[in-house]
């Protein structure tokens, strides 16, 4: 075998082991974030089931993991009769609440409502809850110093009901 074939075939087992490497790097990044996820969806799969099972819930248009003294499962939105509701499930699936999406404030209105607040901080999310036993949102902002801030908006009256701050 002359040198030229030799470096040829090094260039080939090198390109098949840098292949080999790339792939198994994919595949190690596509498990881990199924599975980072499962727990989501499987939250969703079942807060979907029990708000089915208590209401006349059709399409589902949003979800949301919420928690604050306690954890809360929820989603917006339609009914048989193609009204827009919200079902907000607590993590032990007892007591759901319903509410018609036109009788508060929408997850853009609360961010809004939050953005002209603290026009100084960033909006980055919304949640929908219940807090001391009334429906909110959480509205997820940060400040200029990267801090996180967590601001509870009444979800009919649209009020400030609590700040976190300067997490």
């Amino acid at each position: 075998m002359t040198t030229t074939e030799k470096k040829d075939r090094r260039l080939e087992w090198g390109l098949v082991t840098l292949i080999l490497v790339l792939l198994a790097l994919i595949v190690g990044f596509v498990t881990v974030m199924y599975r980072s996820n499962r727990p989501y969806a499987q939250a969703e799969e079942e807060a979907t089931a029990i708000a089915k099972k208590y209401t006349d819930l059709t399409k589902v248009s949003d979800f949301y993991w919420f928690t604050r003294d306690e954890t809360y499962f929820s989603l917006l939105g339609a009914d048989k009769k193609g009204n827009e509701i919200a079902v907000i499930v607590p993590k032990d699936g007892n007591k759901v609440t319903v509410l018609n999406q036109k009788d508060g404030l929408s997850e853009l209105a609360a961010m809004q409502n939050v953005a002209k607040a603290y026009p100084k901080e960033k909006v980055k999310q919304a949640k929908l809850g219940i807090y001391k036993e009334a429906p909110v949102w959480e509205v997820t902002t940060t400040s200029d110093s990267g801090k996180v801030n967590y601001v509870l908006v009444s979800f009919d009256k649209g009020e400030e009901v609590k700040k976190v701050s300067d997490i």
